[in-house]
């Protein structure tokens, strides 16, 4: 893993037309892991959507398909560009409209040259939600040698009271997150691991406040 950054407007907190990342110092020829969370769910399918950057990388490319919340009008995509331009300053941007809720997140993955595998689930939390709760596992990825995995959580809570926690286990480092805000935002947590051997893997993430969560996982070899 290399570089990555988090950037998000709550909802109603912005009139901008467009969300940039942090900048961030790249290296040419990564893969760049982006994913976005949004309010309004039509954004997704607008020209603008796709992200771009300012090292000229385009287009990014998305992998499997816009997904919705279950609980929510909203949802998040998974998008990638391999062989990368890198540099000094690499902002990632998306476009969005005002007013909209979004969370932009982008991870370098150095020397990963293709995505081997990646995958999508969504765990919902029964009403009441019990005690303990469903497990937050995502959907495993399969490897075929040494790789980089990126997991991205999207929680589907309302922290209008309470900061909330996102945690992963099996090895995984926590990167970026915005989970400590509050009020009404897409919430997302980004974690990583390298692995060293061909395998199956997948992350089970433990949030507080329990809830359930949008969980995507990618492999970079």
């Amino acid at each position: 893993m290399g570089a990555h950054a988090i950037r998000f407007y709550h909802q109603s907190d912005s009139t901008a037309s467009s969300i940039s990342t942090p900048v961030m110092a790249t290296q040419s020829g990564s893969t760049i892991v982006v994913s976005v969370g949004r309010g309004q769910l039509d954004v997704f399918s607008e020209a603008g959507a796709l992200p771009t950057d300012n090292k000229g990388n385009t287009p990014y490319r998305q992998l499997g398909v816009t997904e919705k919340y279950t609980k929510w009008p909203s949802g998040t995509a998974l998008y990638t560009f391999e062989s990368a331009r890198g540099g000094a300053n690499h902002v990632i941007t998306t476009q969005t409209t005002s007013g909209d809720e979004i969370t932009l997140a982008a991870v370098e993955v150095i020397e990963g040259t293709h995505i081997q595998d990646f995958t999508w689930n969504e765990v919902v939390q029964p009403d009441p939600i019990p005690t303990p709760p469903v497990p937050l596992t995502s959907a495993s990825v399969t490897t075929t040698g040494p790789a980089t995995l990126i997991a991205f959580w999207w929680g589907d809570g309302y922290p209008d009271t309470t900061s909330q926690t996102a945690t992963p286990n099996n090895d995984f480092r926590l990167v970026e997150a915005n989970v400590q805000e509050l009020h009404a935002f897409v919430q997302c947590a980004v974690a990583a691991k390298s692995v060293t051997a061909p395998g199956t893997y997948d992350v089970t993430w433990t949030a507080t406040p329990a809830q359930g969560a949008q969980m995507w996982l990618i492999a970079v070899q």
